[in-house]
């Protein structure tokens, strides 16, 4: 019995010298080893060189990285023997490894697939670990690389092209059942190395990754097909399909260079190349969570520049002004290039949050960036006047929300309302649910009012709660698969209002005491404006916040005291049938599109500003 030993790598030039000399002392010897380089822009090949001159090693590398499912595909092609296993790089085995492996596969024809215990963790004077190790499966994982090995067969591994999961099981085990038997050794033989770049970390919300921080970690430059929990499956090229068209340059068009990440509703920054100015985007290198929008962009032809050469490149482009933008992981990028680029237009424009940048250290950062910027974009007319308490006030400023969607989503394919059909009152929350306690719920659905939660990022952090709702009120209280943008109208409009942050303010109308609930407007209220749906928001009197402010300007929801009088308001037709009315007037200035001619000249007027 011989093991053809798969070892995918990319970046880890620092772990994979381990990995092969744990190889090579391997109590069984019947083994040859294909490395696959899959795009490494470190040292690998250095670190790997010496290695090469054993026979039993094959090495190959790829120009471009083509993910973890080719790789691994590439390297069944070249297998010579009956039996795969697996290595991946910044892992090891023990010396025993293989062969319980091959102990285990030679008490059955059946056994398709066995696999070791594992060890994961590591204690010593500076750390302590109570579960160090497994005999199975990691709880809360599934089978990792390190501890598997099958008999070789047809299957093929789930590549990039087709979609992208951080579950090893969904990418091939699965696939593995239909051979045959899976057998444990329940011996701990090899180790799994924890690390920050682990795929799944990089890729799992769960785990602190996301879509777009796997995009920017590997350099993928596609359109990417994503399966992000039971509830949501993220389709670019569907998703964006539309916004991939070259649009004309106009005369005096601007060279605009973004700084940061876009956030929520990225493909926004589109109309700005509808609108015939040239975009470059230099991106933050990590972004901090799944909304975190970072390049290569899936739409739109902006072209990046990269972090390890961004002076030179700059210089090259001589753009006609930079737009700093959106939330607390931009901030050090933003203020290394204000600094280092003195000479250029900047604008800044940022929503949240400032109390992240208090807690994360990057305070003076965020306050230089509004002190010096040349304009000043902020979120709305309460935050600017709250950050004035800080930073000198100035002429060059504009009020923006950040996270406006593109007008392509206001639709006008509504659907009919669901009251309509049964009678009772249907509200809808697009993303997680803020300050709706199980009490709230209930009484709630004694009023024959229901909830439509359609959940959006971290739904595995949020099951146990979102069961427990169900739990309370199971008729009311519903959860559905996430809504894509070009959706949003047809599926949102069927319900009679949708419901915001709801939360007591503490400030006591001193800006000085306010909070970012009470300065923020959440993202999901252009997704209602869209729908042409009235909001909800808790009633906030004698508070100083932004939404309710908002709100009132517009007369476009309901602001409600207790369950009881939001009851009331919901079921006054009168007052829903005039808020209804007054979304339609105003849904349009939601949308980014609606505002790209008056940011385009306050770009001029700082331009223009900067000359003299």
């Amino acid at each position: 019995m011989y093991f053809s030993v798969l070892m995918p790598t990319y970046n880890q030039a620092s772990f994979i010298r381990r990995a092969i000399v744990s190889l090579q002392g391997q109590t069984y010897g019947k083994w040859e080893l294909i490395i696959i380089n899959d795009g490494s822009t470190d040292e690998t090949e250095f670190y790997v060189s010496d290695f090469l001159s054993d026979k039993r090693i094959r090495y190959f590398r790829n120009e471009k990285n083509t993910g973890l499912g080719a790789a691994l595909n590439q390297g069944l092609i070249q297998a010579k023997y009956d039996y795969i296993a697996y290595l991946p790089s910044d892992d090891y085995y023990f010396e025993s490894h293989l062969e319980t492996l091959a102990e285990k596969f030679a008490e059955s024809p059946d056994i398709s697939l066995t696999f070791s215990g594992v060890k994961y963790e590591t204690s010593d004077t500076m750390s302590f670990s109570a579960n160090q190790s497994c005999i199975t499966i990691k709880k809360g994982y599934c089978l990792q690389l390190v501890q598997t090995s099958h008999r070789k067969s047809n299957h093929k591994w789930l590549e990039r092209s087709e979609w992208v999961t951080e579950n090893l099981a969904s990418m091939y085990w699965h696939k593995l059942l239909r051979d045959g038997i899976f057998a444990p050794t329940r011996k701990v033989t090899c180790y799994w190395t924890n690390h920050p770049h682990q795929r799944h970390k990089i890729l799992g919300e769960k785990y602190g990754g996301g879509l777009n921080y796997f995009r920017s970690y590997y350099g993928v430059s596609e359109p990417i097909r994503l399966k992000v929990s039971k509830y949501k499956f993220v389709d670019e090229e569907k998703l964006y399909g539309s916004f991939r068209k070259q649009s004309q340059a106009i005369a005096h068009s601007l060279k605009i260079l973004i700084v940061g990440e876009l956030a929520y509703n990225p493909e926004r920054i589109y109309a700005l190349e509808e609108a015939g100015h040239k975009l470059y985007g230099l991106w933050v290198q990590k972004p901090s969570f799944s909304f975190n929008t970072v390049g290569h962009l899936p739409f739109g032809h902006v072209e990046d520049i990269p972090y390890r050469d961004w002076k030179n490149k700059v210089e090259e482009v001589k753009p006609d002004i930079i737009y700093g933008l959106l939330n607390f992981g931009a901030v050090p990028l933003a203020y290394e290039v204000l600094t280092s680029c003195p000479q250029i237009p900047f604008v800044w424009h940022f929503k949240e949050g400032p109390s992240v940048c208090l807690r994360q250290g990057t305070w003076n950062e965020l306050l230089h960036l509004y002190s010096h910027a040349d304009g000043r974009i902020y979120l709305n007319e309460t935050i600017r006047i709250w950050y004035e308490q800080f930073i000198p006030s100035s002429n060059a400023s504009y009020i923006l929300d950040g996270d406006l969607p593109k007008a392509d989503y206001f639709t006008t394919n509504f659907s009919p309302k669901l009251s309509a059909k049964d009678g009772a009152i249907h509200t809808v929350i697009a993303g997680r649910m803020v300050g709706i306690s199980t009490k709230d719920l209930l009484e709630l659905s004694k009023n024959n009012i229901h909830i439509h939660l359609y959940t959006e990022n971290y739904h595995d952090s949020r099951e146990k709660q979102i069961n427990e709702y169900k739990r309370v009120a199971p008729s009311h209280f519903h959860v559905h698969p996430h809504c894509s943008h070009s959706n949003w109208v047809k599926e949102f409009s069927q319900y009679d209002a949708g419901w915001l942050h709801s939360f007591e303010s503490q400030n006591q109308g001193s800006l000085m005491k306010a909070s970012w609930d009470d300065l923020n407007i959440p993202a999901r209220i252009n997704t209602y404006m869209a729908a042409g749906l009235p909001v909800i928001q808790k009633n906030n009197k004698g508070h100083i916040v932004a939404t309710e402010t908002k709100i009132k300007k517009f007369d476009i929801g309901i602001l409600f005291k207790d369950c009881e009088d939001l009851c009331l308001k919901l079921r006054d037709q009168d007052l829903m049938e005039k808020l209804a009315c007054n979304v339609m007037d105003k849904r349009m200035l939601f949308s980014f599109d609606y505002h790209v001619p008056a940011l385009t000249s306050f770009f001029r007027k700082v331009i223009e500003q900067k000359k003299n």
